[in-house]
């Protein structure tokens, strides 16, 4: 392996690369660092794993109840509803016309109905899938946010995640891979560690095994370089010390 040392921003520009936000020189860079660091080529799959997993953490949001009654009481001759009523339409042999017409009827409007509310749906989640995604690329650009690498301790030894401390706004932005979700009176803590005692940085609770949180540092001093990261299981009305399970710790 190369014996240069790779400069401090190579996450940034790794997070670039996943991101597809760098310039040629950049990118030829970082593409070179994957021929000589092995490190780098672990963090980068990491890093396109938590990008990938981003979209399956969002909820699901339910369209407006406007849309429902707009569907139903639309005309026949609506092109988006003979649109979404063929691409509807069971491969299934139909029953005979003059039996089943009315009810077949019926049954098309239904599925068109439900056609329709689910491509709203779909689309409200891309929506916040698009809003989120940007919010992650300003979080991975910017080059004085912190990037940590979390892995995962005995505890909880297939859980990893990507931690993103934005010192300017003061924020946490956590992505988390098999790391299940807690009950309602606990949380995961983060904690900082420098030589001082264990800085409480905030807590969350993961909505799944791969989700993202987000939350306000409530310590400037979280954002400050050279700390590492830890992460517990505590219950919510614990003080803010470490008592919990270690199920993360940032790795240098």
């Amino acid at each position: 392996m190369n014996s240069n040392p790779l400069p401090d921003n190579w996450r940034s520009l790794l997070a670039g690369y996943v991101l597809n936000d760098l310039t040629a020189e950049e990118t030829a860079q970082v593409q070179a660092w994957l021929a000589q660091y092995p490190e780098v080529a672990t963090e980068l799959a990491a890093l396109e794993g938590s990008w990938q997993a981003l979209p399956e953490s969002l909820p699901l949001q339910l369209p407006p109840p406007q849309l429902r009654d707009r569907v139903l009481t639309a005309g026949p001759s609506s092109p988006v509803n003979r649109e979404a009523a063929a691409t509807s339409r069971p491969s299934t042999p139909r029953p005979p016309r003059r039996v089943w017409g009315w009810a077949g009827l019926g049954l098309g409007w239904a599925a068109t109905a439900v056609a329709l509310i689910s491509v709203a749906a779909e689309n409200q989640r891309l929506r916040q899938e698009l809003i989120q995604s940007e919010a992650v690329v300003a979080s991975f650009s910017q080059p004085d946010n912190r990037l940590y690498t979390l892995a995962g301790t005995a505890a909880q030894p297939q859980a990893s995640g990507r931690l993103v401390v934005d010192p300017e706004r003061e924020t946490a932005l956590i992505f988390t891979e098999s790391l299940p979700p807690l009950t309602a009176n606990q949380a995961y803590r983060l904690w900082a560690i420098a030589d001082q005692e264990p800085l409480f940085c905030g807590q969350f609770n993961p909505i799944a095994e791969q989700a993202s949180s987000q939350w306000q540092l409530p310590d400037i001093a979280c954002g400050a370089p050279g700390v590492q990261m830890l992460i517990t299981a505590e219950s919510t009305d614990a003080p803010p010390l470490p008592a919990g399970p270690l199920v993360l710790q940032s790795q240098s």
